[in-house]
Order: C-alpha cells, then structure tokens, then sequence
C-alpha cells in the first residue's frame, strides 16, 4: 500500500507522552491546562508544552493540541492568545470544536493549522465539505460512521480524515450529547464530562414498569464496550484514512505504550503485506489485558446493536483466567484451573456467584502446595481469596505485572527505544582537530572540531573499529548510528574524552536544527493584537433593533401542529422529523400542516434531524423540493451538512438550530456568513451569557423556555438492543413503534426515550424545562424568538403550555408584570412533568 496512515496517540501527562513517542506514534494530541474536552487529566501547562513540542519534534513525531470545547464571549480574547503561544511554541496543528473560535483563528492566525474535532459532530459529505471550505486542514469524523460511509466520504472530497481505532466510545453522537450538563452541571462541551452514562438504567414503559430483568441482561444499558479496529487496519488504510486515532487522554501511560505498541507493529505489517495481514494471539491478548470493556469494532461494520454494548460492567474486565474448581481444606486456598499464566503481583476479579466481584493483588501462588512466583497455563494454583467463592465462579486478570513493567519500561527508562539513524563522518589529520560530521534521513547536518588536535600515535592508533564503538555509544539520545565513514589516513590518536565530547555536541546541535526545523512564522506582536482587536470589535458592536417577541413549538404530529397554532403560536417547526412513537410524519401531513399554518396566519418552519447520514440525506432532499411547492416559511437546520446544502435546494430562510453548539458572537457571525437566518443559542448558556449574546447579534437570536431538552442523540438503540433482538446479523423486531419508553436511573428518575425514523434513540431530560416566571429577563435582553421543545409531547401538553407562554408574551408586551399569574402557569406546568421543572442553565451556567 502507498498509503500510509498517521497513528496518533493520546498523551495527559508527560509520561503518557514520553511513552506515545518512544512506542511508535507518529503524532500525539495533547492537551493544555485551559480549554480542552479533557480536564480532568494532568495535562500540560506551557512551560511543559513547549518542551514536549522540542521533545517530539527532535524525534520526528508531530504536537496536536486540543482546545476541544464550547467559549464564552468573555474567553474568546484568552483562547485567541493561547493559540497564538501554541503557534508560537511550533504545534503542528490544535483540534477546535468551537466554530466562532475557529473563524476568529482563521483571521487573526491564519498560519494556524486547524483539525475539526470529533465534538463537531461531523458524519456526511457536505459537512466536511462546509469544514473544508472554513479553514480546516483535518476533520476528525464521528465515531458512527461505517468503513464504506468513511470510503465514500474521502472519495468525495479528498479531505484528510482521522478516524477512531481503539479506546472508549462515547454512546452519543460527540458533541451532542447534554446529559452530564443537565444532570450535574457539568458539561461534555466544556470538558468536564462525568459520565453519566457509566451507570445504572432500567428500561421501563410509560408507567414505568421495568421491562427486562437486570440479572439476566444487566444494568449498564448505556454503556458502550471499547473500540477496537486492530483486525480491520487494512480495510481502514484502503478507505484513505489518513490518521488512525487511539482514545485515550484519561488514561495512564502504561496503556499508552502498550497499545501504540501493538499497533505500530499491525500497521507496520498491514503495509508490508495486507495480503497475508493478520493479528498475533499476543497482541490481540495485550490490548484486551491492558484494558477492555469488552471490545467491539463499533460502527465500522455497520450497527451492531447490543453487541456494542457492555451491558453488565461499565469498567476494565482484563481477561479471563480460569474458573474456580474447589477449595483446598489443607492449605485454604481456591484452587482455579488456568487458562493464562500467572505470577505473584497481577490483579485478578473473582465473578462470584453471589455479592458481586472480588477483586484482589495476587500476593502468593501455591503450585502442588509449594510457594511460587510463576505459574503457567494449564496448571491448578492455590490462591487465597477472601469471601464467598463456589466452584465455577469465573476469574478474570485484570492486571498484568509483566505486561505493565514492560510497558513502563519503556517511558520511566533512561534509555530510548525510538532511534533515529545517523551517518557518521569522521576525519582525522596529524596536528589537526578531529573533524565529525552527521547527518540524519532528513537531510539534517551537523559537524564540529574537537577541541584538541590529534596527536602521532605511539602504541594504540585510532582505528575504525574503536571509533565506532565510542561513536555508537547514544543509548540515552534519541539517534542511532547506521553507518561510519571514516578518514583516518595517518597513525594519530585522540583522548577518549574528547571523541566523546565532540560527539555530544555534534548530537546537541543536530538535535536543535531538528527542533528549529519547525518553528514557524507569524505575524509581529503588534500586527498580531491588531488583527484581534479588529476581529472582537467586529463582532461585539453590532445593536439589533428591536423587535416583537415570537412564540415557536416544535412538534412532531398533526394534531399537535393544530393545537400548537389554535393555542397562540406564532412559528411551529414540523416535518422533517419524527418518533416510531407517533408515526411517521408524511408528505400530505406535511401539507395539512401548511395549509392550516397559513390559514391561521402562523409560520410553519420544515424541522430536522440533527443526525443525517450520506444514505439518510436524499430522503430529506426530496422533502426540501417538495416544500418549495408549500407555504413554508424556512428551514431549521440542525447540523453542519444541512447548512452546506440546504440553499442548493431551497431559498427559503435557514435558522440553525441549537444542535450547532452556538455559544458565542462568533459563531453567530460565523452563522451569518452562511447565509442563516435566525440563531437558536446554546442552552449551556446562562441568562447572562444570553442578554450578553443578544445585545451584538447580528441574527436574531432564539432560545428554549420549556419542553423536555434531549440529553443525547445515539445509533445505539436500547430498545432494539434489549427488546427487539437486534445484533449484529440480526434483525430488530421494533418494538418502538406506537408505545413510549424509558430509562430509570438510581433515584429512580425515568428518561424519556424516543427512537427516529432512522432508528437513533433520543433521550429526554427527565424534568421538564421551564422558564415561564423569568421571561422578562428574556425579552428585555431582546431575545426574538422563545421555543417550546415539545417534539415528545402529545396535544394537550402543546395546548396548556403554548397557552401559558402566549398569554405570559402578552402581558409583557402590555407592561404587565402579574406574579401570581406566573406562579400558577408554572404550577400547572408543572404537572404535565412526572419529575417536576427545571431552569437549566439559566441560573447556574456549566462548568
């Protein structure tokens, strides 16, 4: 194969970053002490940021860093100067999710290579190509796609993709996912993402009957296995990947210099030979021993169903030892049956019977009741286990001493395991300096003198054997000799000290111009500040002029399309997305619904689904050209690709919808720029950050003020998955369709559940937003357009709550300001919520 693909690897301490390096990788994406999707690693701050830049560049191995989250107006200035010193430091390129922060980059820093972040959500060809058009030299696609979708997406636009191939996988599409935010507070966008999706569910129906037995199936229903593509690296190089991505910032080094171990070596081989490709016992074996939830090739294979899943443990399940055959009355040991070796120090999990696991560091091992450090498979071992153990019970090692030692070996050791090779010139002359010169497979030179003169040679000359020998003495340097050539045509001898001395500083200098090579050019300090402050102003002086509140309700049937306009709405978005719940929406919907808009003097705006795969988009294509035929008054555009395309087929007006991740007056002039009509803001935003952003938008600006906020947007499916029978070769039976579901965490708080025509789940926060008692703050903030997100919700909950929100518009438009009127609506609000109300963000912002 010509191609050769980048394996990047993830680095949250120095450690991690020593241990990517001397493994193999090609690359490392890293990330800084501020504004990354990462905080809670170590991280590096920029002293040390500048130095693992000098330290990978020496050594050939490129620095990304990641600025991976959603910026407040009042951080953009910051962040602008932190890309600037991430220029200046010689990084390779910075993984932006933030599209305000990424066009201010590309105009005060347009030397700045940009890679889009999977945060970006970007999962068809029109999004990459809108992507490629804003500056961005890489797209990091979503983790959904299959290899055929990634094929055709490189055909079709040549972009330079980077692509997942092992670690965790997020359950979400990354990016849109809200449950962390909304739950805790702490924000996925942000980079403070706790996980939420860790930890137990139950799947229950509409009156919140458990409907699968947690001890058969388990309890983890959102807790996805780990990606592992190691047997499809051929297909994936085929495909035109151009970097293979491992998960991974959170973990500790060890993990790292295993598995960039491992696939340097498969990827080595799949290049030499994709014909004969395979992957060792042993390899496969380290990469789940370091760690797995199980493993699952994700999507690339297409939707796997429960067989994504790690249904019954959301952690490391290592791999499996044996099982328990008895106790020992003598000794009292268990005695297991090994199925891998073992030796004193692993880790091992009992999977016992009752009570759980028992995990325990194996501090002795009895072999035919005599103590010993190593057993071999295929032995009976005596092991002291406290607890209840039967026989049976199923042993799992979860850490492996060897493994981990020689992972750490390679990152805690003086010595380099990556090695540059050099040509080493040596000339040696009678009453002259000794003259070295080298060069490495770049084409980089350095040489030097020694500092004394070689002198006539009595017993023992120089000879070409004992200066290679002290020549070849670079353990701890990242260079190995490949080949000497050496001048020696007269008997002279030099000091030890001194060949060595010249050698060391030939190897610094060569180190430097290695560094050097890098650094790139920018704009001068005070072109630079100009360039900023021209950019901030531009984008905080605008002053909207004032206009008339609207009320929009976004619905997904008929009849509450007619509830929704009978009740006071002033804009209803419909159409273009549905639930199995409710049935699918139709063209003749599509058209009553225009028609009854229009007769009622209300504007009817096609919806859409915030996920639109390359094979889904056609479908949605043709109803953009039947619409044009409707009265309809825009489009709500929900991500990226949509915006790409949407005035290929339409001229009606666009509104980008919150899936977009607005989030400052950058991305709202980003917006602008392509061509959109009305901005729907983040709803991470607190009512500051929104008086703040309404006040210099240059659209108008629409927030959310009620309804159940969607949590996450998935493929995996949980009723397909637990119900339905759906796995990988096998068919879903639907049990989705004209029924309503849940998911019940721990405090028993049930999450609505919805599942699309494409058959992606969406999940509902389980209490209802609600800002009924605050919408003069709002309106006083100019904000043009309040939303009810009621996509979920039958009629009458349409009718009461556009009720409440009209006549609340109607009194401020009069001046009224009647609490107690207030008070009530949200009282009666509050009992179309099962969980009660919620302000969001609001009033206490993410983290």
């Amino acid at each position: 194969m010509n191609h050769r693909p980048e394996l990047l690897a993830p680095a949250g301490s120095w450690e991690a970053l020593v241990a990517a390096v001397q493994n193999g990788a090609d690359a490392v994406y890293l990330g800084g002490k501020l504004f990354n999707a990462r905080q809670s690693a170590q991280n590096f701050d920029n002293h040390e940021l500048t130095r693992a830049v000098e330290y990978a560049h020496i050594r050939g191995v490129k620095i990304y860093v990641t600025v991976n989250i959603l910026l407040a107006d009042e951080e953009l200035e910051e962040a602008l100067g932190f890309l600037r010193f991430l220029h200046n430091a010689g990084v390779d390129a910075v993984i932006l999710q933030d599209l305000g922060l990424a066009s201010l980059a590309r105009e005060v820093i347009p030397e700045l290579s940009l890679h889009a972040s999977t945060q970006m959500t970007v999962h068809n060809i029109p999004g990459v190509r809108l992507l490629q058009q804003a500056g961005f030299e890489r797209i990091v696609l979503a983790r959904e796609l299959s290899l055929a979708e990634i094929t055709d997406i490189k055909q079709a636009t040549g972009a330079d993709l980077e692509v997942f191939i092992h670690g965790a996988l997020c359950i979400c599409y990354s990016g849109q996912c809200l449950m962390s935010s909304l739950i805790g507070g702490r924000s996925g966008n942000r980079g403070k993402c706790a996980q939420p999706c860790r930890l137990q569910y139950q799947l229950v129906d509409e009156k919140g009957r458990r409907l699968a037995d947690p001890g058969r199936v388990g309890e983890y229903l959102l807790s996805p296995r780990d990606i592992n593509t190691s047997h499809l690296i051929p297909q994936l190089i085929e495909a035109g990947v151009n970097s293979f991505k491992i998960e991974g910032r959170m973990k500790r080094p060890e993990y790292v210099a295993t598995v960039v171990r491992v696939y340097r070596k498969i990827i080595d081989r799949a290049l030499k030979n994709p014909a004969d490709f395979r992957v060792t016992a042993d390899e496969a074996r380290e990469l789940a021993q370091i760690f797995n939830r199980d493993f699952t090739p994700g999507y690339l294979l297409g939707n796997p169903g429960s067989d994504l899943m790690s249904f019954k443990r959301p952690n490391n399940r290592g791999i499996r030892l044996g099982r328990v055959k008895g106790f020992n009355q003598d000794n009292k040991t268990v005695e297991i049956l090994l199925e891998e070796p073992l030796q004193v120090g692993d880790g091992i999990e009992v999977w016992v019977s009752e009570g759980g696991r028992r995990g325990i560091e194996v501090n002795s091992i009895l072999l035919q009741n005599r103590p010993v450090d190593f057993a071999p498979a295929g032995t009976l071992v005596g092991l002291t286990i406290p607890g209840k153990i039967k026989p049976g019970d199923r042993v799992f090692k979860t850490h492996d001493a060897a493994l981990m030692e020689r992972a750490r070996e390679s990152f805690a050791s003086a010595r380099e395991i990556r090695k540059i090779p050099l040509q080493f010139y040596v000339r040696a002359r009678l009453g002259e300096p000794l003259y070295l010169r080298v060069t490495d497979n770049q084409g980089f030179t350095a040489e030097g003198l020694s500092s004394e003169a070689c002198q006539q040679a009595r017993n023992r000359p120089l000879t070409f054997a004992y200066l290679k020998e002290q020549l070849d003495r670079l353990g701890n340097t990242p260079f190995a000799l490949a080949d000497l050539q050496a001048d020696l045509a007269e008997q002279v001898i030099l000091p030890v000290k001194e060949i060595n001395e010249l050698r060391r500083r030939v190897l610094a200098d060569l180190a430097q111009k290695r560094a050097a090579a890098w650094q790139p050019s920018g704009p001068a300090e005070h072109v630079y500040q100009q360039r900023v402050q021209t950019a901030l102003r531009k984008i905080r002086t605008h002053r909207p002029a004032p206009r008339e509140p609207l009320l929009a309700v976004n619905v997904t049937d008929i009849t509450s399309l007619q509830a929704a306009v009978s009740y006071g709405a002033d804009i209803v978005y419909f159409g273009g997305e549905s639930y199995h719940s409710k049935g699918i929406i139709t063209p003749s919907d599509l058209q009553q619904g225009a028609e009854f808009c229009r007769k009622n003097g209300v504007s009817l705006v096609l919806n859409s689904p915030r996920i639109l795969h390359d094979r889904e988009l056609p479908n949605y294509l043709s109803l953009l050209q039947h619409v044009n035929d409707l009265a309809i008054d825009g489009i709500l555009a929900g991500n990226l690709g949509l915006l790409q395309i949407i005035r290929d087929y339409t001229d009606k007006p666009v509104i980008g919808d919150f899936p977009l991740n607005i989030f400052n007056s950058a991305g709202i002039h980003f917006l602008k720029e392509q061509g959109v009509a009305r901005a729907v803001l983040s709803p991470e935003l607190n009512i500051k950050q929104l008086q703040d952003l309404a006040a210099v938008s240059p659209l108008p600006a629409e927030v959310l003020v009620q309804g159940a906020l969607p949590l996450m947007s998935s493929r995996y499916c949980p009723l397909g998955s637990v119900l339905g029978n759906f796995a990988t070769g096998k068919t879903c039976t639907r049990p989705c369709r004209g029924r309503e579901y849940g998911l019940k965490d721990r405090l028993g708080l049930i999450f609505p559940l919805e599942v699309d025509r494409y058959c992606r789940m969406h999940l509902f926060n389980a209490k209802d937003l609600c800002v009924i008692e605050d919408l003069p703050l709002l309106l006083d903030a100019g904000i043009a357009v309040l939303r009810i997100e009621a996509k979920k919700e039958n009629h009458a909950y349409v009718a009461r709550a556009v009720n409440h929100y009209r006549q609340a518009i109607n009194r401020y438009r009069h001046g009224i300001r009647d609490q107690r009127k207030d008070r009530e609506a949200k009282e009666d609000l509050e009992r179309l919520s099962k969980a009660g109300l919620t302000k969001g963000h609001y009033f206490r912002g993410v983290i």
